[in-house]
């Protein structure tokens, strides 16, 4: 699988997570737990796949992942060098609707309360041409996470 291509602070270590229809959901949370553990993440765990699991379901939901029945939503967990931790999810859609609100944490649903909440970093999206569509990165910093 290749992996994805890194942007700003350099990658040292990095776990791509292969996600398959339609077990894509339950599978999030668990294969994320692994890739965790392999890059020796010493944010919070908790945090980390609940924004996994909010990305996924993300583009499951608005990315045209359903209309490509039998295809693998890809995803990568990397660590940098300052010790974030990015969370990249590829989805088929070329936009991200409404983005700005959504890193401003301004509307409604799970994402922009984890901007919120701060629980995310950094947001951002770029398209992917390999995929016609768009990564959503997530970035999370290691360290304490307001209730």
């Amino acid at each position: 699988m290749a992996r994805l291509t890194p942007i700003g602070s350099p990658i040292t270590r990095q776990h791509p997570v292969e996600l398959a229809m339609p077990t894509a959901r339950q599978m999030a949370r668990v294969k994320g737990r692994v890739g965790l553990t392999m890059l020796n993440w010493h944010g919070s765990v908790p945090s980390a796949l609940q924004v996994l699991s909010v990305l996924v379901e993300n583009a499951l939901q608005h990315g045209h992942v359903a209309a490509n029945t039998g295809v693998v939503l890809r995803a990568c967990l990397s660590i940098t060098v300052e010790r974030q931790l990015l969370i990249d999810v590829q989805d088929f859609s070329p936009r991200f609707t409404n983005f700005r609100d959504v890193r401003s944490g301004i509307g409604e649903g799970f994402l922009i309360e984890l901007v919120r909440r701060r629980a995310i970093t950094d947001l951002t999206w770029f398209a992917d041409p390999r995929v016609q569509g768009k990564t959503v990165r997530a970035v999370l910093t290691a360290g304490v996470v307001d209730p």
